[in-house]
């Protein structure tokens, strides 16, 4: 077998895997993410962000359209609500 053709049978061959799942984590494929801390108490997470950044945390605490958002800035927290609701987002003609 020419070396052509066994790169191209080994790159079938992946493909095949990767589509059955068998390759990837089942989070990674399609687009579908399962927040970790989705369950969390104010508390648990000022524990975990303490235990990630110390006792110089830069994170505030904003209120947009109603909803918390935890970041270092307004700027910051306004593209993160902009993320979690694309759905407000205008198109532009």
């Amino acid at each position: 077998m020419s070396k052509i053709k066994q790169i191209m049978a080994a790159t079938l061959a992946m493909a095949a895997m990767a589509e059955s799942g068998g390759m990837f984590a089942p989070g990674l494929v399609g687009g579908y993410h399962e927040d970790p801390y989705e369950g969390e108490t104010a508390e648990e997470r000022k524990r975990r962000y303490h235990k990630m950044y110390g006792d110089n945390s830069q994170q505030h605490e904003f209120i947009i359209k109603g909803e918390r958002i935890e970041a270092k800035d307004r700027k910051t927290a306004m593209k993160i609500y902009a993320l979690r609701h694309p759905e407000t987002k205008k198109r532009k003609k």
